[in-house]
């Protein structure tokens, strides 16, 4: 049976399409031919009109190549596909591309085809298919679709399918899926603000846990000790964050990678990033010291001379000075507020046992 057997088969077998132009039923016959090839010589399947609806045949397919062949569908469509940027610099170079699918591809196939290229766990996105919010996606779920699967139609006469993925940071993708189910707009900062609790709590769960799994700490006994003499609660201690309180305010010691980030005094930003870990423990404690030393009425700094002074920089990270012990690099101070440069002054070329003496931070606390 040739392919124009096949066609001619599936015509009187069920309702006939509305016929397109002449060329391309043509153009269409010879694409049946093709892919009827391997059935030549098959005799074509008797009736069966007790057959079940929705059973899928020979007969079934070539009906719906058919009918897209009669209504001029591309055989072919290009998917113009585009991502929103993930941060700063992200967007130097175009993140628009192409690609091409044969038509009736499924939506949650062009959803995972079209996907985006920066593959990160934690990260949500949603796929928006010619203006319909169709899908969340992520690496650790792959495509969750909003819609029912169904094979991709298209209203461009071109054939021309247009995804863009709305980048959702960190949301949880189960959660924001179900959000979007349930009718909640595609509003990142609304959607953001909606799920920071549960970001938090997810957050804090995950940092008890890493402390109760090992006897590693962040900041030595010595410099623990020294914070609790200046007044310090410690709340939370692993081995890449220490969280302690001081007079009501919230301080906080974080690994990161090479570098140590302090945050406190209230402010949501760092106060300084250092290298090595023992820079960052003395310079916490000489910080502290001198905020209390101040608020007492003493002079900020006690009268002790500077050992090996910061070598200043002519460079700005982030909106902050950096300085540098020499020019390896080894050490690496980048400080929000001038004020803090004396104390960092002060720490560079004592050890730890030097600082705690230097500030009288041993014997009873404050």
């Amino acid at each position: 049976m040739t392919g124009r057997h096949v066609v001619d088969y599936v015509a009187a077998a069920g309702p006939a399409p509305t016929p397109g132009p002449a060329a391309g039923v043509d153009a269409a016959a010879s694409e049946f031919e093709r892919r009827a090839a391997p059935f030549a010589g098959q005799e074509a399947p008797a009736e069966q009109p007790d057959r079940p609806a929705g059973s899928v045949t020979v007969m079934g397919i070539w009906s719906r190549l058919v009918g897209a062949a009669s209504n001029d569908m591309p055989a072919e469509l290009v998917v113009v596909i585009d991502r929103e940027s993930v941060s700063m610099g992200d967007d130097a170079q175009s993140h628009r591309s192409e690609l091409r699918l044969q038509a009736g591809s499924l939506l949650s196939d062009l959803v995972e085809r079209s996907s985006p290229d920066v593959r990160v766990q934690g990260w949500s996105w949603v796929a928006v298919v010619d203006s319909t919010v169709v899908a969340v996606w992520s690496v650790d779920h792959g495509v969750v679709l909003l819609v029912p699967d169904r094979p991709l139609t298209v209203s461009d006469p071109d054939g021309i399918v247009q995804v863009r993925f709305r980048f959702l940071g960190q949301l949880d993708p189960t959660w924001l899926h179900a959000r979007l189910a349930q009718g909640a707009p595609l509003d990142r900062e609304a959607l953001t603000a909606e799920h920071a609790p549960l970001a938090r709590a997810v957050l804090e769960h995950e940092r008890r846990e890493r402390e109760a799994a090992t006897t590693a700490r962040l900041l030595g006994p010595t410099c623990v000790r020294a914070l609790e003499h200046l007044g310090a609660v410690v709340d939370l201690h692993s081995d890449v964050l220490c969280r302690f309180d001081i007079g009501g305010v919230a301080w906080q010691v974080e690994r990161r990678d090479s570098m140590t980030v302090v945050f406190g005094r209230g402010r949501q930003s760092p106060l300084a990033s250092l290298r090595p870990v023992g820079l960052a423990e003395r310079w916490v404690l000489a910080v502290l010291a001198v905020d209390r030393r101040t608020a007492d009425g003493l002079d900020p700094l006690p009268d002790a001379p500077v050992r090996a002074g910061a070598e200043p920089v002519q460079l700005m990270v982030a909106g902050r000075a950096r300085a540098v012990e020499g020019s390896s690099g080894a050490v690496v101070a980048q400080l929000r507020d001038a004020r803090d440069v004396g104390s960092l002054d002060l720490v560079l070329g004592r050890d730890l046992d030097e600082v705690v003496a230097l500030f009288s931070l041993s014997g009873p606390g404050a």
